[in-house]
């Protein structure tokens, strides 16, 4: 496509398919400000903040405006800026500003820009922000409407790109709200807890349930064995945080991080998406053989679970009885000290592992399996808290018996991984040749949807993949159709999969993509490539599971059906 230029602030900015002004002027470093507008959702226009002044004089949005070739914008003319402080005077008047206590204090993109436009007092003496009820309803994410500057992001990333549409707007004028309808809290919608409203609210209206006090008392309790253990993805969703480059995987300093926190043993969760690999490949390769209705889905995003329970029951016969890997890695932590009083955490990028972990299906020999879950920004919050230098921390490694993982492991961070993870295991190759073939099947990447072949001896598969629960139901609804046929289809809630989790710091399209290249260096580094080559899957059959490998490993949820 051929370059075109346009003229912000006096500087030729040059552009191709960027949709708007806005996006052009980011591309070209200008930073225009904006609340309602994500590069991922709809254009909306609500917020006005994004005005710009054009070679008339008047002003429009630079988030709807269309770049054309030698169009001249100013982005800070006095017009502008008189036009932006007024509107965030308008914003504060509608908005509970308590910032000092607000979980979103320094992350908050109103309380951004009313010190970069100097709005130091509200303008209008009539506070008239929404006095609905705080939602607590649910275990993942809390809603408070009183924090709400009405921008819609969360309405339609819940529409567009989940396919849920468990929040929308209501009432009218100074009544305005958003939130589920007929007054239901979210526990009562079809809300899955996956935090991708949190992740794109500009302010606190929207946040992470965090349970960082539940972890400070655990950690300061002598009668405790605390047991971490951390996810793929959390090693790359952490480096932003501390002043390192996106595509910086932090393995070693997170270790280290946790232990002075006073964490009393230390696992990677990558151990059991190994131990998950084994046994999800099996139940797979089981299915083939039997003649059993496919394709088969995977299981382990509570997300993604919670959406079939709630929009595809039809579907949940079909979906691996494998658990995740936090919860096969829980059920490994009580077998390892079954005399010990452990407190077991899981430091997940996924809001929605909150709730996974309250579920009753996760409680084995009468015990949880995980009593807390934090997420990559919890830690993070937690880390600072401690005032630990987390950037200059010296590397070290996850404790043994249970601290061997290989590359199959550390890709199931991004879309894609879990597929590619089962491909290696079922090739039961490690050769770079093969390696190299199984990443250039069509398996790697961040689009929403992938569908691609692959053949392991006699056997020739179709397999899809698919992130964000939007995708997943264009998916179903050409499979149900006859439209397409697969036999394996891997499903993340979130967009590109969990590096952009709801409990992930937030990031752009590039830094998400800058966390895909962190997961493959890390996989690249790793000496073993397939689940089959970790020695402690060993240790881990002989010695904690006894022959109860099904009933720790695998869960069967309600609509399951007959157990096997």
């Amino acid at each position: 496509m051929a370059e075109k230029k346009m003229i912000i602030d006096g500087v030729e900015c040059p552009f191709t398919d960027e949709r708007n002004v806005l996006e052009v002027a980011r591309k070209n470093g200008i930073d225009i400000p904006s609340l309602c507008y994500c590069e991922n959702l709809s254009i909306y226009g609500g917020c006005r903040l994004c005005l710009v002044e054009n070679e008339r004089g008047a002003l429009d949005a630079a988030c709807s405006m269309q770049p054309r070739n030698g169009m001249i914008v100013n982005t800070h003319t006095a017009k502008v800026l008189e036009s932006r402080r007024t509107t965030l005077q308008l914003l504060m008047s509608s908005h509970r500003a308590e910032c000092l206590t607000c979980e979103e204090s320094g992350r908050c993109k109103l309380q951004e820009y009313a010190h970069r436009y100097n709005v130091v007092e509200p303008r209008f003496s009539e506070n008239t922000y929404s006095r609905e009820r705080l939602d607590v309803s649910s275990p993942c994410i809390t809603r408070d409407p009183s924090k709400c500057i009405l921008c819609g992001l969360c309405v339609r990333m819940c529409a567009e790109v989940q396919n849920i549409g468990a929040i929308d707007f209501s009432k009218r004028g100074k009544k305005a709200i958003v939130g589920p309808g007929f007054g239901k809290m979210l526990i009562e919608t079809g809300c899955v807890g996956c935090g991708q409203c949190a992740a794109v609210c500009p302010t606190g209206a929207i946040t992470i349930n965090r349970q960082i006090p539940e972890m400070w008392k655990m950690l300061n309790d002598p009668k405790k064995r605390v047991v971490v253990q951390y996810a793929p993805s959390v090693r790359v969703g952490m480096a932003e945080e501390f002043g390192m480059p996106a595509d910086t995987a932090v393995t070693g300093k997170l270790v280290t991080a946790l232990r002075r926190l006073g964490v009393d043993v230390v696992y990677d969760t990558n151990l059991t998406a190994d131990l998950t690999i084994m046994e999800e490949s099996a139940e797979f390769l089981e299915k083939v053989k039997s003649g059993a209705k496919l394709p088969m889905f995977t299981s382990c995003c509570p997300g993604w679970i919670q959406h079939v329970e709630k929009a595809h029951p039809n579907l949940m016969p079909q979906v691996s009885t494998a658990g995740s890997p936090m919860e096969m890695f829980g059920a490994l932590i009580r077998q390892q000290f079954k005399d010990e009083d452990v407190y077991s955490v899981a430091i997940m990028p996924c809001t929605a592992k909150k709730f996974e972990a309250k579920r009753p299906e996760l409680e084995k020999d009468g015990k949880r399996l995980i009593d807390l879950v934090l997420t990559t920004d919890e830690l993070c919050r937690l880390i600072k808290a401690a005032g630990i230098d987390f950037k200059n921390l010296p590397e070290s490694e996850p404790d043994d018996p249970l601290g061997d993982y290989t590359g199959a492991g550390v890709i199931f961070g991004v879309t894609g991984g879990v597929t590619e993870a089962v491909i290696r295991r079922v090739l039961d190759d490690a050769s770079p040749d093969t390696l190299k073939t199984i990443a250039e099947c069509g398996v790697r990447g961040l689009e929403g949807i992938k569908a691609f072949e692959v053949s392991a001896g006699d056997l020739h598969l179709r397999i899809a993949v698919a992130n964000g629960l939007g995708n997943a139901d264009k998916l179903i609804a050409k499979v149900e159709s006859g439209e397409e046929y697969f036999d394996f289809i891997e499903v993340m809630a979130c967009p590109n999969g969990c590096i952009g989790g709801g409990g992930q710091p937030p990031a752009s399209n590039a830094r998400k993509a800058e966390r895909m290249k962190a997961i493959f260096k890390e996989d690249e580094a790793c000496e073993l490539k397939i689940p089959q080559q970790n020695p402690a899957l060993e240790y881990i059959y002989n010695n904690l599971l006894q022959g109860r490998a099904h009933e720790l490993l695998h869960i069967h949820y309600p609509l399951h059906g007959h157990h096997e």
